[in-house]
């Protein structure tokens, strides 16, 4: 099974086991591996994990998905030791680097529409190590972890915790409720 190491921000050393199917890096709360930064798109890029071999392909990100800082153009295979660079995010992939010439390799296997969406179980069996959610900052990758991974019916929040998944919900909603009174003070002053 795959494995990055994170290489940058806040979980910098942490270890992520990838599961043999696609993975979506991005910014939108429905990708598997959330990296909340203005530099990443939405949906950023994919992860293709075949046979123990992981390769990537750029989504139309607005700032491009790089290897080894180099920014790809199509669907990279991955060896072991490269970078992979989203946004301020880097993860490398672990193995023993080898002295391997890089190229651009489109799998014929590749089919988005046969992956199934990805559990909140799936997500938390890539982690290898604890990590305090406590402190997470502008930048940092979203992860769960696995004994802290929500139920399939969440408990309600309490007090303490947010309803929003990040701070646009938060904008949003703060933005509607101000809309919302000054409609009520329109009706009251009429």
């Amino acid at each position: 099974m795959p494995k990055f190491i994170i290489k940058t921000g806040k979980y910098q050393g942490k270890k992520l086991k990838l599961p043999e199917r696609d993975i979506t890096i991005g910014r939108e709360l429905e990708c598997d591996i959330r990296v909340v930064d203005s530099d990443v798109s939405r949906k950023h890029c994919a992860l293709s994990i075949r046979d123990g071999k992981v390769s990537v392909v750029d989504l139309n990100s607005r700032n491009g998905t790089c290897v080894n800082d180099i920014q790809i153009q199509a669907e990279t295979l991955l060896h072991p030791g490269d970078q992979l660079r989203v946004g301020p995010m880097v993860f490398e992939l672990v193995g023993t680097k080898k002295a391997v010439k890089k190229g651009i390799i489109k799998p014929s296997n590749n089919s988005p529409e046969t992956s199934e969406p990805l559990s909140d179980d799936d997500i938390s069996s890539w982690l290898t190590e604890e990590v305090d959610e406590s402190d997470a900052t502008h930048g940092d990758t979203t992860i769960i972890a696995a004994a802290k991974a929500p139920a399939a019916d969440p408990a309600p929040t309490t007090k303490n915790k947010s309803k929003f998944h990040s701070v646009a919900e938060e904008a949003a909603d703060i933005i509607e409720k101000h809309r919302e009174r000054i409609a009520q003070k329109k009706q009251e002053n009429e």
